[in-house]
């Protein structure tokens, strides 16, 4: 698809057809865009095509103001930064802040927790413990988030097997609760297996997490089902907790979580894996009560830039 063929699709009466258009402009969109995209925006009904569209005008605004500050003075030969690149980049920059932050304090903060047991007495039930404790939590969430925004690495694999050893990665958080699985097996797709990992096994956790919090334990339960529409993937889990408090989308903002006690990476660290191969989490409350925890990605794109 190109830039005029996108431009036509955005006012096509199938869905499918303005999601590959929305899709491309979240990954191409310039300055010049927005006018159009914001029309789109304000009359688009589908929930996963006005977050694309979103992301569009969101790119094309921050490509503009990134290109006036790095670029004042490039000729226009020379001047047009791919949006893709600008992406890596942005990946390469979280990749390194959080590799320097391991580096620097997890030696640290390992040597601290030695230390700690040797010194403190009764170091096990002391609130020294739980600090620690919560900053070795940090450092793992860092630590995913870092792999969360390396630049994807697609390859083919079964979905349904990455579901299986997501699901045995959280069996200890999962105990007594009821794990339904709905998908097609075998169900071959085209993505960054890791990133997949990451965002699955941080939307189960969050399931877990909720469903083992609910008012009736004996009728907890997860659902997952999975399946494509076009050329587009998709991975629903199902939960029977309480559902998300307020707006479900401030979940996704790094350090925002209305659970005790977590630092709330989770399903942020979700959305930057989703995000470092085009794709994206989308959170709900179910209807009937529970959460929607959706991963969407795009195959083709996948396929194109492999």
């Amino acid at each position: 698809m190109d830039r005029v063929e996108a431009e036509i699709s955005l006012a096509s009466t199938a869905a499918e057809v303005r999601l590959a258009a929305a899709r491309f402009f979240s990954r191409e969109a310039i300055a010049a865009d927005i006018p159009l995209l914001q029309r789109c925006l304000a009359v688009e009904t589908v929930p996963w095509i006005k977050r694309a569209l979103a992301r569009a005008v969101d790119r094309a605004h921050k490509g503009f103001i990134e290109r006036q500050a790095v670029e004042p003075h490039v000729s226009s030969d020379f001047g047009e930064t791919s949006e893709r690149l600008v992406r890596d980049l942005r990946a390469e920059a979280v990749e390194e802040v959080a590799g320097t932050i391991l580096h620097e304090f997890a030696p640290i903060v390992g040597a601290l927790r030695v230390r700690a047991r040797d010194e403190i007495v009764d170091y096990e039930s002391s609130q020294t413990r739980n600090l620690l404790d919560q900053l070795l939590t940090l450092i793992d969430a860092v630590r995913n988030l870092k792999r969360a925004a390396a630049v994807p690495n697609y390859t083919e694999f079964d979905l349904a097997d990455l579901i299986d050893s997501s699901i045995s990665l959280v069996s200890d958080m999962t105990v007594g609760v009821s794990i339904r699985l709905a998908g097609q097996r075998p169900f071959l797709v085209f993505a960054d297996r890791a990133a997949m990992h990451i965002a699955l096994v941080n939307g189960l956790r969050n399931a877990a997490e909720a469903v083992s919090a609910g008012a009736n334990p004996d009728s907890a339960s997860i659902v997952i089902n999975w399946g494509r529409g076009g050329v587009e993937n998709w991975l629903v889990v199902l939960d029977s907790g309480a559902g998300f408090k307020g707006d479900p989308d401030s979940a996704l903002k790094l350090g925002v979580s209305n659970k005790r006690d977590h630092i709330g990476y989770g399903l942020a660290t979700a959305q930057y894996a989703m995000r470092s191969m085009e794709g994206e989490v989308l959170l709900s409350n179910h209807p009937d009560g529970g959460a929607r925890f959706e991963l969407r990605w795009d195959e083709e794109h996948a396929r194109t830039v492999r």
